[in-house]
């Protein structure tokens, strides 16, 4: 009984001190991306630049407001890797929510999107990056730490985006 209080106690203390959180290093992931290509994180990390992962499904309004000035984003920002995370097999309800490739493609064709997507098939990427609701944008440091975690969307949210890409841009001018 003692042994099984002591492991419960352990288990709780890990998930307490299990959350990812801003300075933590970046969790790496291999994927294949929507034209079945394989990407991995650790080597876009290994260019030290700064990366933007913007975590989206198809069903999510606001991921498709936020999309598009990624992609605007990422021309201004051109030292920056942007990537667009599609997530599959979140749980809303009792329904794990399986997103078609197909669908993906026709996304980001109506929406006029260059950005690299991302295909996160079974949610894993989703987990390390602790994705309970979208979009979840993270920005990574040039030194492969998080450096800023934001949920959701609404207008005005690019202007702290804005001003995170100008600093890193400054700092290394």
């Amino acid at each position: 009984m003692y042994r099984i209080v002591i492991m419960y106690i352990i288990f709780i203390l890990s998930l307490c001190f299990s959350q990812i959180k801003v300075g933590d290093d970046a969790p790496t992931f291999f994927v294949r991306d929507l034209n079945e290509k394989k990407f991995f994180l650790s080597d876009t990390l290994e260019l030290h630049k700064p990366i933007v992962l913007s975590f989206f499904a198809t069903w999510c309004a606001p991921c498709k407001i936020e999309m598009p000035i990624l992609d605007t984003l990422s021309r201004e920002y051109s030292d920056v890797h942007f990537y667009l995370i599609n997530v599959s097999g979140l749980t809303q309800g009792s329904a794990k929510l399986k997103e078609d490739p197909i669908k993906v493609q026709n996304l980001i064709t109506k929406l006029g999107i260059s950005l690299p997507v991302l295909m996160d098939k079974y949610g894993k990427i989703a987990e390390k990056y602790e994705v309970k609701s979208l979009p979840r944008l993270v920005v990574i440091d040039p030194e492969g730490k998080l450096y800023y975690i934001h949920d959701g969307y609404k207008k005005g949210d690019e202007t702290k985006l804005k001003d995170i890409l100008t600093e890193f841009a400054n700092v290394k001018e």
